[in-house]
C-alpha cells in the first residue's frame, strides 16, 4: 500500500450483524447547525473531484490538496465549502465525516464512496468513479431540459394567447354582437359564456388557483403525497415511459457506481435507496435490501416490486450469477442511455408539431366562432 492509501485507511473494526446495514451511512453523523444549505453546481463539483484526484494521485497529502484547491475554485460557494472541510480534517475528523456535514453540496454516493476509500480503498479513483457517474447523470438531465424547453415555452405562449382572447378580443366582439342585436350562433353563445365566466369571475380564478398550488405544495410533502405524485409521474400518458427509464438508469448508474468502488452489497443499497429522488423506487430497493440481508438474491425481490422491467431484471440476474455484477450494471445503463436519447429525440420531433397543430385549431375554432355571426348576417342579406 502506498502512502496515498495509508493516509485513508482506518484500523479494521469489528461490526455486529445489526450495524452492517447501516455501517457506511449511520457512522457519518451530522449536526444540524453545520450543514451547508447552498447548492452547487454539479459541473463545480466534477471539477473539484477530478482535480483533487490529481494532486493526491501525485502524492500530495489531501489536507494540502484541499488547500491548494480552494483559492483555485471559481465557484464562491464551493470555495467556502472547501475551506470548512480542510478545517474539519484540522481539528481531527475524518473526510467522508467532513464532507457529510455539507449534504446540499456533496451527495450520499460521494460520500460513501469517500468512506470506502478511507477504509482501504483509493482515494484517487474514488473521486474519479464519483466525477463520471454525477457528470453522467446530469448529461441526462440536461438533455430533457433541452428537449422540453420548446414544448414547454410553446404551451405557455398558448396559455397566454387563450387569456389574451377570452378576457380581451371576444369581450369586445360580445358588446359589437350586443349593439346589433345580432342572433347568436350556438358555439359563439358558447365562447362569449366561457368569456363571461373568466372576465366576471377573474378573482374566483385566481383565488381557486392559489388554493391549488398551496395544496399542492402541502400535499406533496406529505409521505401519501409523494407516493401519490411519483407513482403518478411514472405513469403520464407520454412522459412516464421517459420518467421510468430516466429512474432505471439512476438506479443501475448508482448501484454499479457503488459496486466498483467497493462498497459492500447491502450498503450500496442502502445508500441507493436514500439518493433515490422517486419513493416508489425507494421503497423497492428497501425490499430488495432487506431481502439480500438475509441471504437472498437480488433476482426475486427486484422482479416482484414490479418497478424495473423484465429485461433489467435478467440481466442483473445474470451478472450476479456469472459474478460480473458491476459489468452488467454498467451495461444496462449504457443501454438505457442510449433508449433515453432516442426517446428524447421521438418527443422532441413529435410534441412540437403536435403542439402547433393544436395551437392552429383553437384558434381556427374561436375565429370561426366570432366570425360566424357575420357571415350569417352576409347570408341572409343576400337571400
Amino acid at each position: 500500500m502506498d502512502t496515498n492509501d495509508k493516509e485513508f485507511s482506518n484500523p479494521v473494526e469489528t461490526r455486529t450483524p445489526s450495524q452492517t446495514k447501516t455501517e457506511l451511512v449511520s457512522e457519518v453523523v451530522v449536526p444540524p447547525t453545520q450543514i451547508s444549505r447552498e447548492k452547487v453546481s454539479v459541473k463545480s463539483i466534477a471539477t473539484f473531484s477530478r482535480q483533487l484526484s490529481t494532486l493526491v494521485d501525485v502524492g500530495i497529502p489531501l489536507l494540502k490538496s484541499l488547500k491548494l484547491l480552494e483559492p483555485r475554485t471559481s465557484d464562491p460557494v464551493l470555495q467556502r465549502v472547501i475551506n470548512q472541510v480542510a478545517q474539519d480534517i484540522e481539528i481531527g475528523n475524518s473526510f467522508s465525516e467532513a464532507l457529510a456535514k455539507h449534504p446540499k453540496v456533496f451527495s450520499k454516493l460521494f460520500v460513501n464512496m469517500i468512506k470506502v476509500a478511507e477504509k482501504g480503498g483509493s482515494l484517487e479513483r474514488s473521486l474519479k468513479i464519483v466525477a463520471d457517474a454525477i457528470e453522467k447523470e446530469d448529461n441526462i438531465k440536461r438533455k430533457i431540459k433541452n428537449a422540453l424547453r420548446y414544448p414547454v415555452i410553446t404551451l405557455i405562449a398558448a396559455f397566454l394567447v387563450v387569456l389574451v382572447l377570452f378576457a380581451g378580443v371576444i369581450p369586445v366582439f360580445r358588446d359589437l354582437f350586443q349593439a346589433q342585436g345580432m342572433e347568436l350562433p350556438l358555439p359563439t353563445r358558447i365562447l362569449i359564456g366561457v368569456s363571461n365566466l373568466i372576465v366576471s369571475y377573474w378573482w374566483l380564478w385566481l383565488g381557486l388557483i392559489v388554493v391549488l398550488v398551496i395544496f399542492h405544495l402541502l400535499y406533496r410533502r406529505t409521505l401519501s403525497g409523494r407516493r401519490f405524485y411519483d407513482r403518478l409521474k411514472m405513469n403520464l400518458p407520454i412522459f412516464g415511459p421517459l420518467y421510468r427509464k430516466m429512474l432505471v438508469a439512476r438506479f443501475v448508474q448508482t448501484f454499479g457506481t457503488l459496486i466498483r468502488g467497493g462498497v459492500p452489497l447491502v450498503q450500496a443499497l442502502q445508500v441507493v435507496k436514500d439518493t433515490s429522488e422517486n419513493l416508489m423506487v425507494a421503497e423497492a430497493v428497501e425490499k430488495v435490501s432487506e431481502h439480500v440481508e438475509t441471504g437472498g438474491r437480488l433476482e426475486e425481490p427486484l422482479r416482484k416490486t414490479r418497478v424495473f422491467p423484465d429485461l433489467v431484471v435478467d440481466m442483473i440476474a445474470t451478472g450476479e450469477e456469472a459474478g460480473k455484477l458491476e459489468t452488467m450494471l454498467f451495461k444496462v445503463s449504457d443501454l438505457y442511455d442510449a433508449e433515453i436519447e432516442s426517446t428524447i429525440n421521438t418527443l422532441s420531433s413529435t410534441i412540437e408539431p403536435v403542439l402547433i397543430v393544436m395551437m392552429g385549431i383553437l384558434t381556427a375554432i374561436v375565429a370561426l366562432a366570432m366570425f360566424a355571426p357575420y357571415f350569417k348576417l352576409v347570408q341572409t342579406l343576400g337571400q
